[in-house]
């Protein structure tokens, strides 16, 4: 009882410490700036990451699994702390990670300084010019999630603008259904309607419900849709 009390009060002290972060930027007419005030505060301690699992994300993995891929370029959005870029370079796909954060791509390529990624800072929403149509992949885990809606529109336009004909786009977060009570964002779960309208230029190839065994009350999504061919 007391481990399980103890996580609880880590869980609302890591909302607090989001929420209060969130409102400063705002305020200082930043909106994502919370980022990287986030990643510069931890001073290197992963525990102070909310979503760092240090490991890759189970879903992506169970995708990545389920059928098989040939690999080719893939850019990793938002890439956190980097786990998810090393296992597609694992995979064999050529990888571009990036993140908003400058302290946290230096925390990867401290992190991984012997991998091949290329690691960029780098803001979704006005991504370099060269990128675009220029990935078979494009991965956003627990990004649009953690953004405003003005920004997460942008942001989720351009998207699809990454790919190459025929690419792939896998999307990750928490689904915003019945069960979902009242929330205090970060994050904002987000609704099957709303990730189909956004993505309605492509090919769906699958959307799956998820709830992961450590986490049965957060109801999750992956989405996976396709750029046609031209």
């Amino acid at each position: 009882m007391n481990d399980e009390w103890s996580k609880r009060q880590e869980d609302e002290e890591m909302k607090l410490r989001l929420h209060t972060l969130l409102k400063h930027a705002e305020n200082d007419g930043d909106p994502l700036g919370w980022f990287e005030d986030l990643y510069e505060s931890a001073k290197g301690d992963s525990t102070q990451i909310p979503w760092a699992r240090m490991d890759v994300n189970p879903i992506l993995k169970e995708e990545l699994e389920r059928e098989y891929l040939e690999p080719g370029r893939a850019l990793m959005v938002g890439c956190g702390l980097g786990d998810d870029a090393i296992y597609l370079e694992e995979l064999g796909w050529d990888v571009v990670a990036f993140d908003l954060s400058p302290s946290c791509i230096s925390w990867c390529k401290e992190r991984f300084a012997s991998s091949s990624v290329i690691w960029e800072v780098a803001d979704l929403t006005q991504p370099p010019k060269e990128w675009l149509e220029d990935f078979d992949l494009v991965v956003e885990i627990h990004i649009l999630q953690a953004i405003q809606i003005e920004v997460r529109i942008v942001a989720a336009n351009i998207l699809p603008r990454f790919l190459k004909p025929n690419g792939r786009l896998i999307s990750i977060g928490r689904e915003l259904t019945e069960r979902v009570g009242e929330v205090s964002p970060p994050p904002w779960p987000l609704s099957r309607t709303w990730l189909m309208e956004q993505f309605s230029s492509l090919e769906t190839i699958l959307f799956k419900p998820i709830i992961l065994k450590d986490w049965p009350d957060i109801d999750r999504y992956i989405g996976v849709w396709k750029q046609p061919k031209e």
